[in-house]
This record gives structure tokens, C-alpha cells and sequence, in this order.
């Protein structure tokens, strides 16, 4: 269980590094960064009898959900510690380098390290030092702050003062990956230079990078008042999956985005794809393998297809007679950065598209215990596993493995007892991920082929 812990804690520390503008993911409700409102600041949710005590003994919230914001070690604590990576050598470098100037100055730091909202919507107890508030998700509070714990004041009734909608699993996967991925909004992307300055590789997944930052607990009591039905954690992956790649592929269809002068921009392409070891030793074997899901062949830049992977192994499941057509829309994305950019900008649009009616589909899709260990099954199985040759492939598997086995708790379907019991192998799969500049495709393959035996005797 440690190794996991200390990747998950890895993930986390990258993740603190953008909002959307007008493409096909803008929801009509507007990103916290959009809403106009003031911004009150950390202080005007502080307070022990609302979000400041030192234990979580509230009768209806927690009511510690600040000091649970602020850990300094554990991941929970990660956004409220995205200000300050600004002030450490590295992230001072970092900025100098990509030409940004000091890095607490920097829109293109504050964007995503920062709410960063003009200064015209600064309230009295607002400091931009505190990195990604509560307000950065929830929205700003100037008009719902006094009615969101009024009596008689209904979720919708905050809603509609400009509460940000995190109970939708659509409008929040947007949200995170405005910062978790990137955005169209001026100076809110991670573009390959100020990853060359030495910016973090971006990571994300919806269901793992929410449970590392949940500061409530849902219960009957939270699900009643906002007057919702608990969202399966197997549906918030599966269409967390789907928008991810929705928004990679629409991004690099932007004419401003998607290129680098005479280059594609290449923060939409596989890190480890090209950046291999570098060695003269006769004995060391080449980098490269060959990867049954790409048409390409060694030396040539791979658009990351992380996602892609793993939906195809939940398309196979959830909607098998389009299962050949969704690899082929894939295939046809790689295969066309060999021949221009507009014919990359084709296969992405296309493949933009079909990630948008899978996401609409998984909306609809019903989730049980056989689905997901099918899914599972699918993930672990030898002939997807050939396909985790990169780093962030594997990375998004082992998240898999995680995410879908408390899902099965949850569902009832496995007792808590059984994910000890795989103890050794999940361990095994998690240490084979833990560093990207180490990965071995071939233990994490052995791992995962361990886990999949195990799991078929449950």
C-alpha cells in the first residue's frame, strides 16, 4: 500500500500547475475565472462554525474542510501550496527561463497557480498568495456566500448566486482540466517550450484526482440537498476519460494552439515517446517499442493516446459494435501525423467528435459490478497491455487498477479484504510507474497480467 500512496502523492505534486473559452466544452454555466463576481477570499469561509475547525465535528459539513485544504504534506493540501511552488528555485527558474519574469508575476504562472481573477474583483479579504482557493472551484462568492447556509435556501437556489456546479461530472471535468490540461484562455497553456524550461509533465484523471482533493464526505445528507443521485465513481472515469481526450484533440485543432512555427506544438505528444535515454553502450537495448495500437514506427513523435487506450478498452465492453470503428477514428490520428498538419487537424477534429458521443453515451451508461470487472479484465488483459510502451499509458492503467477496484467495494461486488489480499501485485504495478524515467513497460505488463489472474478467481 505505500508504494501507492507515494505515487498518488507524486501525481499530486504535479498536478499543482488553466479556463475555457468558447470551443465545444464551454458549458453555459461560466468557469469561476468567467463568473464576474468578486472574490471573497479563504477567510470568508473560515470560522469554527463554518469551515475552519480543527476536526471534522460538524453536524452537517465537516466543517474542517480548510485546515484539510491546507495540509502541508499530504495531497489534499496540494492547491493551497500552488502560490508558493512560484517562490521555490524552481519555479523562479522555470519562469526566468521561459521568459516570464518573476514567476509570482507571470500570467502565465498565476493562471493556474493562482484564482486568478483581474484585481477588480478583489475583495477586502482576498490575497492572490493563496493559490487555487475555494473560490477557484466553487466560484466566486460575493452572491452566494451569505445564502449558500442560510435556512431555507435551496442548492439550486446558490446555483443560480453563481455557485459552481461540481455535482455535475461534465462541468467539473472541464473545470480541472482547464488547469490539468489546458485551455484557450490567453496564457493559460502549457506549451513544450516552458515544458523545456522545466516545467512538470501534466497528468490527470478525474475519479483518483478527486478522491486526493475531496474536503466533504458523501452521505444521504449531501446527496439530499443537492437534490442529486450519488454518481458512480466508474461513470465520473469513464467520462472523465472521454473529455479528456475531447479537450486534447479540440485544443490541437486551434490554429493558435496547436502549432510551433515550422513544428506541431509538441506538449500534445507523448513526453516519453522521444525523450529516451541516450546511451553508446553496446549492451543497452534501444528505447523504442513496437505498439500494436500506432501505425508509426521508431524516431517519430506520438500523439499522447493515453486516453485513447483506456477508452478503447471500455468501448470494447460498453459498446462493442462501435468498438473497431473508435480504434480505427485513433489509428487515423497517427497515422496522419506522417503525412501534414492539416491532415492531423482532420483525424483530431474527427476523433474530438467521437470522444464527445462516447461522453454522452457513458452519461446514459448504467455501471454494475459485471461492467466494471469486465472493463478492468479488459485493461489488464495481454493484448492492451502491449499497448502501454509510454510512460503516461501505463501511468493512466495503474490509476485504472485503483480506481475500478474500490469501485467494486463500493458496488459490493468485493470485500475491502480482497484489495490486501492483491496487496503484492497492485504494489508491484504502482512501483513499476513510480518514476517516468525509469519506467519498465515489461514489469508493469508481468504486474498486470498478476492482477488480472487474481481477479478472475474473485
Amino acid at each position: 500500500m505505500r508504494k501507492r500512496e507515494v505515487f498518488k502523492q507524486i501525481l499530486a505534486a504535479g498536478a499543482v500547475i488553466f479556463s475555457l473559452g468558447t470551443m465545444a466544452w464551454a458549458q453555459q454555466h461560466p468557469v469561476p475565472l468567467d463568473d464576474g463576481a468578486m472574490a471573497q477570499g479563504v477567510a470568508s469561509c473560515a470560522g469554527t462554525t463554518c469551515h475552519s475547525r480543527q476536526t471534522a465535528s460538524g453536524a452537517i459539513v465537516r466543517q474542517n474542510e480548510i485546515l484539510t485544504w491546507q495540509d502541508p504534506s499530504r495531497s489534499s493540501g496540494a492547491h493551497s501550496r500552488a502560490y508558493q511552488v512560484l517562490m521555490t528555485p524552481q519555479g523562479q527558474a522555470i519562469s526566468r527561463l521561459a521568459g516570464f519574469g518573476p514567476a509570482e508575476k507571470a500570467p502565465e504562472c498565476l493562471s493556474c497557480h493562482a484564482h486568478d481573477v483581474p484585481e477588480t474583483q478583489w475583495g477586502d479579504q482576498f490575497n492572490i498568495s493563496e493559490g487555487v482557493t475555494c473560490e477557484s472551484c466553487h466560484g466566486n462568492a460575493e452572491k452566494w456566500l451569505s445564502t449558500h447556509y442560510a435556512v431555507g435556501v435551496s442548492h439550486e437556489d446558490n446555483l443560480a448566486n453563481g455557485l459552481f456546479p461540481t455535482t455535475d461530472v461534465e462541468k467539473t471535468t472541464s473545470l480541472c482540466l482547464d488547469c490539468h490540461f489546458g485551455s484557450t484562455r490567453e496564457k493559460q497553456f502549457v506549451t513544450h517550450r516552458i515544458m523545456g524550461a522545466g516545467h512538470p509533465r501534466m497528468s490527470f484523471e478525474l475519479e483518483l484526482f478527486t478522491a486526493l482533493q475531496q474536503h466533504h464526505t458523501v452521505d444521504m445528507d449531501y446527496l439530499e440537498r443537492k437534490s442529486m443521485v450519488r454518481t458512480s465513481s466508474m461513470k465520473n472515469w469513464a467520462v472523465g476519460q472521454a473529455i479528456a481526450l475531447e479537450r486534447a484533440t479540440e485544443l490541437f485543432t486551434d490554429d493558435e494552439l496547436g502549432r510551433d512555427g515550422l513544428f506541431p506544438e509538441l506538449y500534445f505528444f507523448d513526453c516519453h515517446a522521444c525523450h529516451q535515454p541516450l546511451s553508446n553502450d553496446r549492451q543497452t537495448f534501444a528505447g523504442w517499442r513496437p505498439n500494436p495500437g500506432r501505425p508509426l514506427g521508431p524516431g517519430v513523435p506520438v500523439f499522447t493516446d493515453s486516453n485513447l487506450i483506456m477508452l478503447k478498452a471500455a468501448v470494447a465492453e460498453v459498446m462493442p459494435e462501435r468498438s473497431a470503428e473508435f480504434s480505427q477514428v485513433g489509428a487515423r490520428l497517427h497515422a496522419a501525423t506522417r503525412v501534414d498538419h492539416d491532415a492531423t487537424k482532420l483525424a483530431a477534429a474527427a476523433l474530438a467528435d467521437y470522444s464527445r458521443d462516447l461522453r454522452e453515451a457513458f452519461l446514459e451508461t448504467e455501471f454494475d459490478s459485471r461492467t466494471t470487472m469486465n472493463i478492468l479484465s479488459r485493461i489488464l488483459d495481454a493484448t492492451t497491455a502491449a499497448e502501454y510502451t509510454n510512460y503516461a499509458a501505463g501511468e493512466q492503467a495503474v490509476i485504472a487498477v485503483d480506481v475500478f477496484l474500490n469501485a467494486m467495494v463500493d458496488q459490493g461486488a468485493i470485500e475491502f479484504s480482497i484489495l490486501d489480499e492483491l496487496a503484492p501485485e497492485i504494489d508491484e504495478a504502482f512501483d513499476a510507474v513510480q518514476n517516468p524515467s525509469d519506467y519498465d513497460a515489461a514489469r508493469l505488463r508481468r504486474a498486470l497480467l498478476a492482477i488480472a489472474d487474481r481477479t478472475r478467481r474473485l
